[in-house]
């Protein structure tokens, strides 16, 4: 399962490296392959003493490095999708902007773009805690109770799985609590049953293909007006180090637009956030 980091020269990318190294590290291969597209916006020793820094992390983890230095094919995103390989094995570790800037920190970006493409697990990362060093202990996966999103993820999920000592699994349903006070209380207790249903059936899911401390999982049933800010809110409450959230295969790009629910999440959330799209 081989593991590429898109790398720019950034501080804010050596942050994201620490995640790439730690989920190549739990490959057989233990490699990491980062791929440099040139484009002359980072000077040559900048550059150099970055791919450094990388490979001295990557040391203390057991991993090899791989430095790929690529010439543009139609700017940055040809030259990646012509050397990337294609496939369901392949996971390509970017980064969301760090600061929002005037379309957000995701649209608009070559993570989005890749995303797009639908030819690789895309894991985008805003990293808000760079002292996690790519290690959250603690993570919340807000889920929308469809297995499906949950099945593409765990590619993914069972490289960042080692770290992990306690995994929360929320489902938000979206009601103003006006509606459920008029529901007779069965009828209430009714939805929330039928949540944590499908929170179960993820639960084991996830368990069947991903290997977590026995006592790791908990279910998180919340009926809220907003998804985003009752997931925020959730995270805090439970000291989260990292939100892990997918970008739903229908209308990926709207999900990116400024106000919707993911660039909310990506711009207010006090922890690290993970945005996946798997095939």
């Amino acid at each position: 399962m081989p593991v590429f980091l898109t790398y720019d020269g950034s501080v804010n990318a050596e942050w994201i490296a620490h995640y790439a190294l730690h989920m190549a590290a739990q490959t057989p291969e233990k490699i990491l392959t980062v791929v440099y597209v040139e484009d002359a916006a980072v000077p040559a020793p900048r550059l150099l003493a970055g791919l450094k820094a990388i490979e001295t992390q990557a040391g203390s983890l057991g991993v090899i490095v791989h430095n790929q230095i690529l010439p543009m094919r139609r700017g940055i995103l040809g030259g990646l999708s012509e050397y990337l390989p294609p496939g369901p094995e392949t996971i390509v570790v970017c980064g969301a902007r760090a600061r929002k800037g005037r379309r957000g920190h995701l649209r608009g970006t070559i993570s989005e773009r890749l995303m797009q493409l639908r030819k690789y697990n895309v894991l985008a990362i805003r990293v808000v805690q760079p002292g996690l060093l790519g290690q959250p202990r603690s993570v919340m996966i807000p889920v929308a109770g469809k297995r499906e999103g949950i099945r593409l993820s765990l590619p993914i999920l069972r490289l960042l799985a080692p770290d992990i000592t306690r995994l929360h699994l929320l489902r938000v349903v979206e009601r103003r609590r006006s509606f459920l006070q008029r529901l007779p209380n069965n009828n209430a207790d009714q939805v929330r049953e039928n949540a944590f249903r499908q929170l179960r059936s993820i639960e084991a899911r996830i368990r069947n293909r991903v290997e977590l401390p026995e006592n790791a999982v908990e279910l998180l049933v919340r009926i809220a007006a907003s998804w985003t800010e009752e997931t925020i809110l959730q995270a805090n409450y439970f000291h989260s180090g990292l939100i892990f959230v997918e970008a739903s295969r229908i209308g990926l790009a709207r999900h990116f637009l400024p106000g919707k629910p993911i660039e909310t999440l990506l711009g207010q959330a006090n922890c690290d956030v993970a945005v996946y799209r798997g095939i």
